[in-house]
């Protein structure tokens, strides 16, 4: 199984907020949203206000010295990061095939990524120590768990829940840069390739993202054009502004796009509950016209699909991602054993979802809404996870996984049929 994974990877350094490192910057700053970091109080008005509302935002970083003062003031832990980089790790770990965008990849990056990862080098594909370079592009994480508490102007702040800001100064990421290795090898091969996991267009600045866009949507058309059966995932995220996801999403030539509940709301007004997420991803689902609309919350994965999808691979491939991202928050490794504990509030809407008329499946339920099934699966609770970077994608590249590879049998199994009669 072939899967290209474009097209942002990074390294993060990753810092778990603390108050006696934090506290001084913290007291200068307030809690307020933000939509770039051009200073250190940006960084702390944006941090304090995740940790006041519990939520999660990716920032970029105006200026390169503002970067190297936030580089020094902490003491960080790295390790790789990117939606790319992650899910072509996750992806080779499962025995597929990845085919990675990297055009920054540095020595110690190649060092955490799979050595059966393929970065394209000409007409082949390299192991990424044989592909490392010099060029290295890097997002700060700043991890905080609920209960964390730091001072502000405006008083204490204490964090809703688990989650973090990512602040990168990223010129390659920003603009979806891929090499010419990289798109000469995709569409020279693409008709041998099963999929394609195309993220990080959230990373594309308010100034000049039609331009961006334009250019990656006319890639990915290509690869269609040539190749009608590749299945692509596209991957939403935080945008600076709605109006970039909602020109994005019509125009791109995706089966299949994933998105957390804030990411949802972005493209309409969405009520509260399963149901008003079920609601929206239904009329999103339709307005656009693709296969599926995958919605991971906190408590569920609800989504949304048609063929070549079905609900019994929907949901095993739910509870394969799931399971994963559950492992990689308690043990750092999709190969550790998955927590148990089943997410209360999760376990509680799928509940509610059957006394609906949805048929219990697995630890999930489906249920057929004009032409359309609707599938929910609970998520697991990690106590005191490891990591809270990564999950997302973590889960996302699992279940393509499953995707791909049911999608994958149905074909055989239809042409062996035709060729029986």
């Amino acid at each position: 199984m072939k899967i290209i994974c474009a097209y942002p990877i990074n390294l993060d350094a990753v810092y778990n907020v603390h108050l006696k490192e934090m506290g001084d910057f913290a007291r200068e700053a307030e809690p307020k949203a933000v939509s770039k970091i051009s200073t250190l109080e940006d960084l702390f008005s944006s941090l304090l206000y995740c940790m006041e509302e519990g939520s999660g935002t990716e920032l970029l970083i105006e200026r390169k010295d503002l970067k190297k003062k936030i580089e020094y003031y902490f003491p960080w832990r790295y390790r790789l990061g990117g939606n790319a980089g992650i899910m072509a790790n996750v992806l080779a770990a499962l025995e597929a095939q990845p085919i990675l965008n990297a055009p920054a990849l540095s020595l110690r990056m190649a060092k955490m990524l799979d050595p059966r990862v393929g970065i394209p080098a000409g007409k082949s594909l390299s192991a990424p120590l044989q592909a490392a370079g010099r060029d290295e592009m890097m997002h700060f994480v700043f991890q905080f768990k609920e209960g964390d508490r730091l001072p502000s102007r405006k008083g204490e702040v204490v964090a809703k829940r688990d989650n973090r800001l990512i602040a990168s100064h990223d010129p390659l990421n920003s603009r979806l840069f891929s090499n010419q290795d990289f798109d000469d090898y995709c569409l020279g091969n693409i008709a041998d390739i099963d999929g394609a996991l195309v993220s990080g267009f959230h990373l594309v600045p308010l100034s000049n993202y039609r331009e961006i866009f334009d250019r990656k949507i006319e890639d990915v058309e290509s690869w269609k054009k040539k190749n009608p059966e590749i299945f692509i995932h596209a991957e939403m995220g935080s945008f600076q502004d709605p109006e970039i996801m909602k020109y994005l999403m019509p125009l791109l030539p995706a089966d299949s796009i994933g998105m957390n509940e804030d990411e949802l709301a972005m493209s309409d007004d969405v009520e509260p509950g399963w149901q008003g997420t079920m609601k929206a991803g239904l009329k999103l689902k339709r307005s656009l016209g693709i296969s599926r609309i995958g919605i991971h919350t906190r408590d569920y994965i609800l989504s949304i699909i048609s063929q070549p999808l079905n609900p019994q691979i929907e949901i095993a491939a739910s509870l394969r991602g799931i399971s994963a991202a559950a492992s990689m928050a308690a043990t750092g490794s999709i190969a550790g054993p998955p927590p148990k504990e089943i997410n209360a509030a999760g376990l509680a809407a799928r509940d509610e979802f059957c006394r609906d008329g949805a048929t219990p499946y697995g630890r999930g339920a489906f249920m057929q809404a004009s032409g359309n099934a609707i599938c929910l699966v609970p998520s697991l609770v990690a106590i005191n996870p490891k990591f809270t970077v990564g999950l997302g994608d973590t889960a996302t590249a699992s279940i393509f996984y499953e995707q791909i590879t049911a999608i994958n049998k149905d074909r055989v199994n239809h042409r062996d049929m035709a060729n029986s009669d």
